[in-house]
């Protein structure tokens, strides 16, 4: 399994994610809800397979009374969970047309596409494919451009765990590695006190330890991030990413797009990926986060806010002058 301002934002109350609409791609229905007022920034979350509203629903709070808010419940996830999961649902075309499917839906003429993780992933992939819609990209601790740093995180996550951490995930991996990933996934939810269940759930916490800044600290609502995550997405665009090369630097290097890439000095993904991400990004602002892993909502939630709206405001003063 490789896989504010900030003190008034972050005492705000979180987004109810009822404001739920629908569209579809072919035989699959999607949702999406839309937040508040002003320019459209799509949201693109992490994963793939990680709940719609971690960490968004926190970043939709901060940008709703100056932005409309659209966040997609990508496919398998969220309120759009209920799909064949194969290699011709999971795969990155699918995920980039059902983006500009919801673009056409709502026709909105320019977005502001921002991505976390994977979802940045998806960010740059759109905005290579469709600049003429993208009016700004902002890449929260995003995966990299090209399947040649794809590795490097699985290597840098192996370095930072301990003799112990990594004797207790193979132990661990024993229990549950007669499931497939589809068995987990419907297990966990039925039956969350099975023993196969608490030793996944055992393994992915010390995954995500890792991730921090903060080796003890591991996020408040993990029971229902875990709960709520599709694992059996994970292998179908790792599988994709390696066999196919794919690569989009070149394409990233022919566009004009304006971007913010922030991410934390100690993210797992390697400083490499974000520099590579600036080298593609001519018009490209980088903030660095000190002190801080891949999870930067979590680990430093005070200048990651503060980073954000920063550029955003900025966005909104400059589109008015």
């Amino acid at each position: 399994m490789k896989r504010i301002l900030v003190a008034i934002l972050l005492l705000s109350g979180h987004c109810s994610g009822q404001n739920l609409k629908n569209f579809y791609n072919g035989s699959i229905q999607l949702f999406y809800e839309e937040h508040g007022n002003g320019p459209a920034v799509y949201i693109l979350t992490g994963g793939p397979g990680a709940p719609p509203e971690d960490p968004s629903h926190r970043i939709i709070d901060s940008l709703k009374s100056f932005y409309t808010c659209v966040l997609l419940h990508q496919r398998g996830t969220g309120k759009s969970r209920n799909i064949p999961v194969n290699e011709k649902t999971i795969n990155i075309g699918s995920y980039i047309q059902d983006i500009e499917l919801l673009r056409k839906k709502r026709n909105d003429k320019n977005i502001i596409v921002l991505g976390i993780s994977w979802g940045g992933l998806l960010a740059m992939n759109y905005a290579a494919l469709y600049p003429q819609y993208v009016s700004n990209l902002i890449l929260i601790c995003s995966a990299p451009p090209s399947y040649k740093l794809w590795d490097i995180l699985f290597d840098n996550q192996h370095v930072r765990r301990s003799i112990v951490e990594l004797d207790s995930m193979q132990a661990l991996k024993k229990i549950f590695s007669v499931k497939t990933d589809r068995e987990l996934d419907s297990l966990k939810r039925i039956d969350p006190s099975n023993s196969e269940v608490i030793a996944f759930k055992k393994f992915i916490a010390i995954h995500i330890r890792a991730m921090h800044y903060d080796r003890m600290k591991l996020s408040g609502d993990f029971d229902e991030f875990f709960t709520n995550f599709n694992f059996q997405l994970i292998p179908f665009i790792d599988k994709e990413i390696i066999e196919t090369k794919w690569d989009i630097t070149a394409n990233l290097k022919k566009i004009n797009v304006p971007a913010l890439i922030i991410y934390g000095r100690q993210d797992d993904q390697g400083e490499s990926t974000f520099y590579l991400q600036k080298e593609c990004l001519r018009k490209s602002k980088m903030h660095v986060i000190e002190k801080c892993g891949h999870l930067i909502w979590e680990d430093q939630p005070d200048e990651f806010y503060k980073a954000l709206m920063h550029y955003l405001t900025g966005n909104i003063k400059q589109n008015d002058d």
